[in-house]
Formats: structure tokens, sequence, C-alpha cells
């Protein structure tokens, strides 16, 4: 019964290995990501849900930093879709789902490509490991990326079939440049993932043709001037400045590709391990990527065409980053930079692939490795984010919950620091703003959350908010001064304490 099960299953996946693996790959994403479901909104979600129902402005940040139509995305999520906390978790898995949908048409792409498709299914599947999909998937705030993630990979597949096209060529250059438009005005760093294909596509034959690779930089580079017009006329449109992060400096760009190369290309290496086993994980990281570069110097065959492939290579990171790289305030975080998280990663599957090759003993480290990373990556998504979130908003909830609505004093809220949860020695380590910390440390958080919360307990009593809103609402740090006569203080930082050091 069982030998008929398995032979049966194996007919299913061969005859329909793309939607096989597609079910495969969400069944599996959910077990391992099962904390989303819990109520949480993170950081910027807790602002987006309060002010896109209640502030006249909350498109202007979005048209400031050049996402104009990220603007109009999250005033339908939230201001229309999205009513309470628990609602988010809905966001989430849309994330997760579109999230699939990349990594499923990774492994189309890569099927094509004649790779085995055992092979195609794991590294298909890892990359829904990496940090940057563990963020989208998490964070609601993220949602939009694996969507603009999946349109560019799709513009860069119809820009890698254009020189087999001899009609229309103009019309799906056209097309596709219409596709990153969007991608651009939505979130800027995920439209160069339009360069996956080619780069993947060039690795696996090792086939380099200059000519390819300058349409694609070419194209990339139309599609920023106009980004930039467009920019500028919505800019115009709102009738505001840009912010400065959006603004770009020409002089800084050497500067950022070496920073770039210093500090994002090395925190890279860490992969799924930049919580747990991250000394571990670097060196692996370290080892198979470099690695990777040594194979492709020994197989050198054309020497003039190496000596293009090689520095290629190289420079596609800083390209596939230009949208941080161009941008006067960069800062390290893995939302930014999956482009070039799935082409490191591409480089060390297809080096630790060649040793599996040459040499079966491994097969079984390589396999255990796999296995360990997708482990990872489920506790960094379900402790480092989820779990955090969770026993945070029940926490703050119930202490907001506690205050007297016949109580209209003032409303001090004392914040934690940023780094909370390590000064307490609650977690070891943190990374960036999107693992192991508090919502509530940042200073825009703690009053949109307290209204939301607010909100969704008068919306339970039937109560409308007009009829009990505090007189003033103040957030203040740990170390700064406040005057507390006829106020109401809730202190954050001792709330918290209490929920973590409960378990």
């Amino acid at each position: 019964m069982i030998i008929k099960l398995i032979n049966k299953t194996k007919v299913i996946i061969e005859n329909k290995p793309i939607s096989s693996y597609f079910v495969f790959a969400l069944i599996s994403s959910i077990i391992l990501n099962f904390g989303i479901f819990k109520d949480y909104a993170f950081r910027d979600a807790y602002e987006y849900i309060w002010t896109a129902k209640n502030s006249h402005t909350f498109m202007n940040e979005f048209v400031q930093g050049g996402r104009f139509l990220l603007g109009i995305i999250c005033k339908i999520v939230y201001g229309y879709l999205c009513d309470s906390i628990s609602d988010l978790k809905w966001v989430r898995l849309f994330s997760l789902v579109t999230s699939v949908i990349f990594s499923t048409q990774i492994f189309s792409f890569l099927l094509k490509q004649k790779l085995k498709i055992y092979e195609t299914v794991l590294f298909s599947f890892l990359i829904l490991t990496i940090p940057s999909f563990t963020v989208y998937i998490g964070w609601t705030a993220t949602h939009e990326i694996p969507l603009i993630l999946n349109i560019a990979f799709y513009s860069g597949l119809l820009l890698l079939k254009v020189p087999d096209k001899k009609k229309n060529v103009i019309l799906i250059y056209l097309f596709a440049l219409f596709l990153i438009l969007i991608c651009l005005c939505i979130y800027q760093p995920a439209a160069t993932a339009v360069i996956i294909p080619f780069v993947l596509s060039v690795v696996i034959s090792k086939n380099f043709v200059l000519k390819k690779a300058i349409k694609f930089i070419a194209f990339l580079g139309i599609a920023f001037i106009f980004y930039f017009l467009i920019f500028k006329l919505s800019l115009n449109w709102f009738g505001l400045e840009p912010t400065k992060r959006a603004e770009v400096e020409i002089l800084k760009i050497p500067f950022n590709v070496i920073l770039f190369y210093l500090k994002e290309m090395r925190t890279l290496l860490y992969g799924s391990g930049i919580l747990i086993f991250p000394a571990l994980f670097f060196m692996i990281g370290a080892f198979s990527f470099f690695g990777f570069f040594y194979s492709i110097f020994q197989k050198r065959t054309n020497i003039s065409q190496f000596f293009l492939f090689m520095p290629f290579l190289i420079l596609v990171f800083p390209l596939s980053y230009a949208p941080n790289i161009l941008s006067s305030a960069n800062y390290l975080c893995a939302r930014t930079i999956a482009p070039a998280a799935v082409l490191l990663f591409f480089y060390q599957f297809i080096f630790l692939r060649e040793l599996c090759i040459k040499k079966n003993l491994f097969k079984i480290p390589v396999l255990i490795l796999a296995i360990t990373i997708i482990i990872i990556s489920s506790l960094n998504q379900n402790i480092y984010i989820a779990k955090i979130q969770n026993k945070e908003y029940l926490a703050i909830k119930k202490a907001y919950n506690n205050i007297s609505l016949d109580d209209r004093k003032k409303i001090i809220i004392i914040k934690p620091n940023e780094n909370f949860l390590q000064e307490f020695k609650f977690y070891k380590r943190i990374y960036a703003d999107e693992f192991a910390q508090v919502s509530s440390s940042r200073s825009w958080v703690p009053k949109p959350m307290f209204n939301q919360i607010l909100k969704e307990r008068l919306d339970a009593l039937g109560i409308k908010k007009s009829d009990f809103s505090p007189n003033d609402i103040e957030v203040y740090g740990a170390q700064e001064k406040y005057e507390e006569n006829n106020t109401i203080v809730i202190n954050l930082i001792e709330i918290l304490k209490n929920e973590f050091e409960q378990n």
C-alpha cells in the first residue's frame, strides 16, 4: 500500500512538477511559520493600522519616500481590509503565499535550465529560509515585497526571452519597463530582482555574453531614470519634499559600494544563522561563497571571457542593491537585500552541489546542513519575531485595557530601549530592527498602539471613540524626565520585564 502511494506520488510530481512543488512549499511553509497566525502587529504595522483610518496625511510618508503606490496599497490594506490587530494574520498569510509563488517561479525556471528535480526543489525551498523572506512573512509592513519580487523576476524572464523573439520586441521591452516602474513605485530595493534570471542562467550554463549583460544593466538604468521623473512628479503633485533617504548623492556612490562589500556582503554570509550559531554559519557561508569563485577559476577555458565573467559575478551584487547604494541614507536590514541574498545563496548552492557531484561523501553533510537551515529559519520566525511580538502585544494590551474608561487624565508611556531584550538578558543577540526586538522600543509605536487597542476595546463594548478620548498621550524614554501630576503613567519597561521573566 505504501509503495503504491509512493509510486503514485512520484508519477504526479513527474507529470505536474510545478503545481506539486507549489503545494508542497505552501503546506511546508505554513507549518514552519505557524507563529504568524498569532495576534501581533510588529512596529510600523501598529502605526499603519491606526493612521490609515485616522490621519489625513497618511500618504505623505510614502510619497516622500518615492513609494506612492505602496501608500495606496497600505491605505487599502490597513484602512479598509484590516480593522483589528487580529486581522493582520491574513496579510501575513498573503505574504507567505506570494513568497511561495516567487519560490515556485525560481523552481520552474531552474527546471528549464536542466537542473535535476531534487536539486531544484531543495534550492527553491531553501530560498524561503533566507532572513529576508522570514521578515516578509512575519512582518505585515513588508507584505508587498514578495509580490514585487514576483513581478520583477517575471520581467527578467521576459527580457531573457527577447533575443528569441523576432516580433513585438519593442512591446516586450515596454511591458517589462512598465512592470519594473510599478515595482519601483512600490518598493525600490525589490525591483532589481529583474536581473536574477539572467545571473542564474549564466552561472548554470557558464556561457557569459557581455552584450546580454549590458542590455540588462542598460534596461535597469533606463527604468531608474523614468522612475526618478515619476518620483519628482508625484512630489510636485502632492506638494511635498523628499525624505532624506530618498535623496541621491552621486559622490557617495563609490563609498557606498565599498561599504556594501564590507558590511552587507559580510552579513549575507551568515545566512539564516544571524542569531543562532552565527560563527559556524559564517564560516560555512564564506567557505561555500569563495569556493564558488575558486571553482569558476579552476574551470576557466576562454581567458578573455573569464576576465569578463568573474568581475560580472562580483559586481552584480552592488547592482542588485542599487536603490540602497544610490540612497543618501543606507542602513543594514534583511528586508532591503533579497535580490543580493538570493544570488549569493545560489552561488553557494552551486558550489555545494558540485562538491556532492564530485564526491558522494559530501551528500549527507550537505543534506544535514539544509535541514538545519530550515529548522533555524523556523526558529527565527516563531521565536525571534512572532513569539516576542505576541508576548509584547498581549502584555501591553492587558495593561492598556486596565485603564478606567472614566479617567480622562493625560497618559504618559515610558518606552523601553531598542536593545531592551538584550539589556535584561532575555535574548543574547539582535539583528537590525527585525529580529529579537520589541516594537514599543520605537518612539512612534506606543501612541498608535495605545489608540488601536483602545479602539478595539471600545468597539467590543459598543462605545464610540468620541465618547472616550484621553486628553493627551506622551511617550518618553527610560532616562527622560516628565511631570507626573494628574497623569496616568504606563511603564512599558516594567510591564515587559514581568512578561518576559515569566518564561
